[in-house]
């Protein structure tokens, strides 16, 4: 039986705390709960490969890091 949507569905749980935060940042964006999980979701993958800019530099140095094994990032402030 279809649903009408074109998108796929997946349910999701999530603890009371998070969906609240969801809610509040939907209702601050104007947006449903669903386009704010979405917006966010595509935010974090475009993160990875896209504007490294927007990511902080230490974030940076501990994923080459992380990536590089063995190698340690100590960050001078």
């Amino acid at each position: 039986m279809s649903s009408g949507h074109l998108n796929a569905q997946y349910n999701l749980r999530l603890p009371d705390e998070l969906k609240q935060k969801i809610a509040e940042s939907a209702q601050e964006l104007n947006r449903s709960m669903n386009a704010d999980i979405v917006a966010r979701l595509e935010e974090s993958f475009g993160q990875k490969f896209g504007d490294l800019e927007s990511v902080p530099t230490e974030e940076l140095m501990k994923e080459l890091a992380k990536r590089l094994d063995g190698f340690s990032i100590v960050a001078v402030k």
